[in-house]
Parts: C-alpha cells; structure tokens; sequence
C-alpha cells in the first residue's frame, strides 16, 4: 500500500510538471489564431523595453510551412536594439531558410535557441548569430517584417510556445520570453552584461494548471506525513 501511495504521489507530480510546461501553448490554423497577435514588455536597467508583433502562417498540410513575421520595437531609446528573436514550434521543425529585403533588422534564421532560453527553437537574428554580437537589429522605435520558410512534416495545425527575445543595449543584454496568446505578456530571465541570470515575473498559471498544483501540494503532504508516522 505504501508503495502504490509514494507511485501516486510520483505520477501526480509527473503530470504537473508536464502540464506547467505545455499550459501556455497556443494552438494555430488556418483559420484560427492566424495572425497570432503577440506584445512584449520587459523592465530592465536600460528601461523598459517593449514591443508588438505577429505570425501569420501558411502552408498547412505540406512539407514548407511559411511563417510571415512583423516585429515593431517600441523601446523609447533607439539604443535599446532587438537582436535575435524566435519560438519554440511542435512539430518540430527540421530545418528553416529566411527571406527578406535588404532594409536592415533581422537578417537571417537558423534552428537554434536564444542563449538562456533553451526551449526556443527556431530563432531570426540581426548580428552574427542568436547569441548576439554586432551592431545589428531592430532599433528602438523601429519595426522590421520578414519571412521565414519551415521544412517539416506539417499538419493542419502547429502550437506555439514560447516567443522569446533577445535585446542589446548599453546596460548589458537582456533575453526574456513572453505568452504567444494575444494581449498576454510575462517574463522569464535576464542575462545581464556579466553574464549572470536572474528570474523576471513569472507566467500566471492556467486555471487547469494550478489545479494540478494543489493536487502536487496535497500529495506530497500526504507523503510527508506518511514518512513522519514510520519514524515514530
């Protein structure tokens, strides 16, 4: 019996974990949240740095999914420059090719994360790479549009989670994530110039998700409890 409680308890919180993680993804079709409307907002040492942007997706059903991007940068300093820029996408993809025009902003795409935030997966960048560098970007105040085009095997719908952001600015570099739903924003982590991490604000938790939580709490309290009476 004690096992079978500690194997309950060890389910629960596998659960959780697995729902804290996929709680925020954001379903898209065709016809549903596309364009997926998006808006940032991050307080750092250089200011607040702020922003809004859309995807809209195309080629469901196929081996090229297209993903159109606009990224306006409202930071009030022109200082303040978005450098990299990018999601985590499922299905995965397994390979990505940028389009735009020569007009400055993001200049090229790869399959790879933003340094501190792992679980992006495709990423557009405005210097060197996604870990920064250079003298690239978007410059506060600015905005920039491009295309990137996803190999993969697509079916009729995608979920996106997280959008992640990588800025650059004369108080070090700051790297943060934000919901994909519409109008809802959060952070997750800085990384300063010296190049230690800090938390930001924390993603308010689904309905869903935090009944899972108390769940975790109650089984665990449970198991605590069970332990205490063996000791005695």
């Amino acid at each position: 019996m004690k096992i079978k409680k500690s194997y309950c308890v060890a389910a629960v919180s596998a659960l959780f974990a697995l729902f804290s993680t996929i709680g925020n993804a954001t379903v898209i079709t065709s016809s549903s949240n596309n364009p997926l409307a998006f808006n940032w907002s991050y307080s750092s040492a250089a200011g607040s740095l702020t922003g809004n942007g859309s995807l809209t997706l195309s080629g469901f059903n196929s081996s090229t999914l297209t993903v159109a991007v606009t990224l306006a940068n409202a930071s009030g300093l022109s200082s303040n420059r978005l450098t990299a820029f990018g999601f985590g996408i499922d299905p995965n993809a397994t390979g990505v090719t940028f389009s735009d025009v020569s007009d400055g902003g993001m200049i090229n795409a790869s399959m790879s994360s933003i340094p501190s935030l792992a679980t992006i997966e495709v990423c557009a960048y405005g210097g060197p790479n996604c870990q920064g560098g250079g003298n690239g970007g978007i410059l506060g105040g600015a905005s920039d549009t491009f295309t990137m085009l996803l190999a993969g095997a697509w079916g009729n719908q995608v979920d996106i989670s997280p959008i992640g952001f990588k800025y650059q600015t004369g108080q070090g570099s700051f790297e943060f994530t934000t919901s994909s739903s519409s109008g809802q924003t959060s952070s997750s982590g800085q990384t300063s110039s010296s190049g230690q991490t800090s938390s930001g604000n924390n993603t308010i938790p689904e309905p869903g998700v935090l009944a899972l939580l108390s769940v975790g709490l109650l089984g665990q309290a449970l198991l605590i409890r069970q332990r205490r009476r063996r000791q005695k």
